[in-house]
């Protein structure tokens, strides 16, 4: 019998959810619905921040607006565009398509390989009663994108070989931050197992900040994986991961 496989496609909803269960939410960036004062509000508050659409994924439409004083960039794609602060919204609407609703999340400075930032995506499935980690690979943003995504021209590392790269071999930080990877991911999971029962995978994507913090950017329910595919290393965790999905649909 085919198993009910259940997406939840609202980046806002499971933010929501995620920012309810204490433990969690101080690894959940500052959130909220594109509106015009909330994002002068979040300007005020953080140098960068992203304006995404709730539903869709692929790094596809997001904007990074950075502001300094009376002046921000605007960047979209490979596109920079400078502006007065006060023609921000006016030009904003350009980039947005007027069907979707979108997010504003607070920027993270976080570290990078040979320049670019990296986030790691942790891949859970549940082919039966048990989720179970199914892989975990760090995305590299190409040159001159701010987004990570395979689909961008993102390139993958292991996580252990992106971690030592960007904060040094034999730094105190990497151990912690692996440590803290797993428990996150099986904190994540939990939650939003007990919200939508249902789910049967997850593609975390956290992204490590100059302190080694792990912050937990977007969570996909119905993950595309294909990253995998091309981590040369580690060629099983592949064939595990496209193993435990023939199972689920």
């Amino acid at each position: 019998m085919r198993r009910r496989y259940r997406q939840i496609a609202s980046k806002a909803l499971k933010t929501k959810v995620m920012l309810s269960h204490q433990p969690l939410a101080a690894y959940i960036p500052d959130t909220k619905w594109l509106h015009k004062d909330e994002l002068i509000q979040m300007l005020d508050q953080y140098p960068t921040v992203f304006v995404k659409p709730d539903k869709g994924g692929g790094g596809s439409g997001i904007v990074r607006i950075q502001k300094d004083g009376d002046q921000c960039e605007l960047r979209w794609r490979k596109e920079r565009h400078l502006m007065k602060m006060r023609d921000l919204c006016k030009r904003l609407v350009r980039f947005l398509s007027p069907s979707r609703q979108y997010i504003i999340q607070q920027g993270i400075e976080i570290m990078k390989v040979d320049g670019r930032p990296f986030d790691i995506r942790i891949m859970l499935q549940k082919p039966e009663e048990e989720w179970l980690l199914s892989g975990m690979v760090a995305k590299v943003a190409a040159p001159g994108q701010f987004v990570t995504n395979h689909c961008k021209g993102g390139r993958p590392l292991t996580a252990k070989e992106a971690i030592i790269r960007a904060f040094g071999k034999g730094n105190p930080v990497n151990e912690q931050l692996c440590s803290n990877l797993l428990s996150l991911s099986r904190m994540t999971v939990d939650v939003l197992n007990a919200r939508f029962p249902g789910i049967k995978e997850l593609g975390i994507d956290i992204g490590p900040d100059q302190q080694g913090h792990p912050w937990i950017f977007e969570v996909n329910t119905r993950p595309n994986f294909f990253v995998f595919q091309h981590l040369k290393q580690h060629p099983e965790q592949y064939r595990r991961i496209l193993q435990h999905h023939k199972r689920l649909i």
